[in-house]
């Protein structure tokens, strides 16, 4: 491959719903280049960017590929991205790395959700955008029907550059607005309409072509393209082309008008801070080298695949680098860099600032690492990722493959960001979140292939508690006799709720003692102490801890020989179970703050789902562009798989978050059914 300078470099991020070809396009626009010597399928299993076993299954991209393709001189790092919701982190990742994003929109679909998430997440990322309809060959295409869509979604300043020669079978090829070549006669007045439109869209980022085009003075096709590249640089236009990755029509000219209309790098300024300091510091493409992870592979034969974009400087595959994340500070040593055109590695010495490049072995390095030159230190912004919201307890399917299987998991968190593996300390269960059933799912096949284990999963124990209503008093007497010393001791207690627990008190639980006459020793009162929150943690109606309870011992009796703590601890936890069972005791259960971001139009149905999930709705606050923020109180045990269920509802343009907010009384049918569990489960 040849040696390519910044200003000849094009990193565009290929996204938008799945199913609209995306992979597809990728595959014509490598084959065009001469990359590959034919053109590749996704569906006949034929192409080369779908790679992984768990793409090839399901028939869908999954993750990140690089598709690099040379062309007029140029030098084009797409990167293609998954379309399907659960993958969205390596469309974030993607996104961070190039320097504008082409929404491919399919021509019988129209706009469809993932459409308008990808334009959200480059709008938020500030990247110039423009669309390709694909699929003009398919019956129901409407190219027309697509681009009123999207300026209705969008905005007029979305605007054709291109428009079809024919619709469905007789889709043939593709009209250059620009050049306006080659126009068979029943297309001349669309073509003129589309064309004006396209000019004044065009003439609007340029005072002096805009005086031009007043004085009616003919624009040269060289003045449009560069009007377009900085209206599309600025944001004031955002151009549609059109073909059929299929038939590979009009995907030439796409290439085309890439390196005509998009943006290189070479004027762009990235903004980090210095990590000796933490002084902001900026950089330019011509600055010492500076680079960003922006995709992790692990692979367990290879190790660690680091993708990165090359962001100032030139980038050497056999320098040795300084490290900056969030965690520490370090150094890696490179083992050589190389382009990608799917999974071929293609060697490289030498990557210029704004090129794509991969590394592999990096010991430390994770996503969103910097690397620079240790003459000119810096750390880039950590790239965010959504919180995952679908969590699932998690655990080996083998008995004893536990700790292979946490490992395992660690390890894709490499790859995959949007990846958490917590503990539970309450449940004691390990919790897995991700953002989806199919992402967990496709993890799973991950696991089993790339280290041999399988994993199961469940649904996630609820931290309940257990607390009373009633002050009783009880006692509890420990009296044995085998031979030699026997075991006695015997307490009476007052056990009343605690309705001031103090802060930072765990179960808020407090002991005290009130004990006069020696009847029972003060040697005697720590193990008395131990046994009484022991007991009330391990629960009594149903495992789980009992909370807010105040216990006195206030009377009782020992014996000179055969007392012990071990005895008074014994007596101790049968007072605290006799007495928690006569002073009512009832089930609490988590309450959790939801806050869920929905579209206008949803809003019926999410109020509904979270009041038949025993939610008490707290407020609704419009946050603009057709969106509504939900608070609410819900019960943790109703928001297993509420990920699943909000998608559902909106078509996946919903959004949620969770923190726990306090403990309730749970109704008494529902506590009924957990503690006969419990009494089941003990006597198996």
């Amino acid at each position: 491959m040849n040696d390519y300078t910044t200003k000849n470099i094009r990193n565009v991020a290929v996204v938008g719903h799945g199913k609209t070809g995306k992979t597809s396009l990728l595959e014509a626009c490598l084959f065009n280049s001469g990359a590959t010597k034919r053109l590749g399928s996704v569906d006949g299993g034929t192409g080369v960017l779908d790679y992984e076993a768990e793409e090839e299954k399901r028939k869908m991209t999954i993750g990140d590929s690089l598709a690099v393709s040379e062309w007029k001189g140029c030098k084009i790092n797409f990167i293609d991205t998954p379309g399907y919701p659960d993958f969205v982190g390596d469309v974030i990742g993607a996104l961070t790395a190039v320097d504008s994003a082409l929404i491919i929109v399919s021509a019988p679909a129209g706009v469809e959700v993932e459409t308008e998430k990808a334009w959200n997440l480059a709008e938020q990322l500030k990247l110039p955008r423009a669309f390709f309809i694909n699929k003009m060959d398919r019956e129901h295409a409407d190219f027309h029907k697509c681009v009123e869509e999207l300026r209705a979604k969008f905005g007029n300043n979305v605007i054709p550059i291109q428009i079809p020669i024919g619709r469905e079978d007789s889709f043939k090829g593709v009209i250059n607005l620009v050049s306006k070549a080659n126009i068979p006669s029943e297309l001349e007045d669309e073509v003129e309409e589309a064309h004006m439109q396209m000019i004044e869209a065009a003439v609007d980022v340029s005072d002096e072509l805009a005086e031009k085009y007043l004085m009616e003075e003919e624009l040269t096709e060289a003045e449009v393209n560069a009007a377009i590249a900085e209206g599309i640089k600025i944001a004031k236009v955002f151009p549609v082309f059109v073909g059929s990755a299929l038939k590979n029509i009009g995907v030439k000219e796409l290439m085309d008008a890439v390196i005509d209309n998009m943006p290189s790098p070479d004027t762009k300024v990235y903004t980090g801070v210095n990590p000796k300091n933490d002084e902001i510091v900026e950089r330019s493409v011509s600055d010492p080298f500076s680079g960003q992870i922006f995709k992790t592979m692990v692979d367990p034969f290879v190790g660690r695949m680091s993708y990165i974009r090359v962001i100032s400087g030139d980038m050497k595959g056999d320098a040795t680098y300084q490290l900056a994340s969030g965690e520490k500070e370090g150094q890696e040593r490179l083992s050589g860099i190389s382009t990608m055109q799917g999974k071929k590695q293609i060697p490289m010495t030498v990557a210029h600032a704004g090129d794509i490049v991969v590394t592999a072995k990096l010991s430390s390095a994770k996503t969103g690492d910097t690397l620079y030159d240790k003459a000119a230190p810096i750390r880039y912004a950590a790239i965010q990722y959504p919180e995952p919201m679908l969590a699932m307890s998690v655990s080996a399917l083998k008995k004893g493959e536990e700790d292979k299987i946490f490992s395992s998991i660690s390890k894709q968190q490499d790859e995959d960001p949007t990846i958490k593996l917590t503990k539970d300390p309450e449940t004691k269960q390990v919790i897995l979140y991700g953002v989806g059933e199919v992402h967990l799912d496709v993890l799973g096949d991950k696991i089993q292939r790339k280290f041999g284990v399988q994993m199961a999963l469940g649904e996630p124990k609820v931290d309940y508690r257990e607390t009373i209503r009633k002050n009783v008093e009880v006692q509890g007497k420990h009296k044995k006799q085998s031979g030699g010393h026997g075991q006695y001791g015997d307490v009476w207690l007052k056990i009343g709720p605690n309705k001031t627990p103090e802060e930072g008190n765990k179960f808020g639980n407090v002991f005290s003692e009130s004990i006069f006459g020696g009847s029972v020793p003060r040697q005697y009162f720590p193990a008395v102490e131990k046994g009484t929150h022991e007991t009330l943690a391990e629960g009594v109606i149903a495992g789980y801890p009992v909370v807010n309870v105040s216990v006195n011992l206030y009377d009782g009796s020992y014996h000179a020989v055969d007392s012990s703590e071990a005895a008074f601890k014994t007596a101790t936890s049968i007072a605290i179970k006799k007495g928690v069972l006569a002073a009512e005791p009832i089930l609490l259960e988590p309450i959790d703050e939801v806050t869920v971001m929905t579209p206008d139009e949803y809003m019926g149905d999410i109020i509904g789902k979270l009041n038949s999930k025993r939610g008490k709705v707290l407020g609704m606050d419009p946050k603009g562009k057709g969106f509504t923020e939900v608070k609410a109180y819900v019960p943790a045990s109703e928001l297993y798989k509420y990920a699943t269920d909000l998608r559902s509802q909106t078509q996946g343009r919903g959004s949620y978050s969770v923190k726990f907010s306090h403990y309730d009384p749970m109704p008494d049918n529902l506590a009924a059914k957990i503690i006969e569990e419990h009494k089941a489960a003990k006597e198996q």
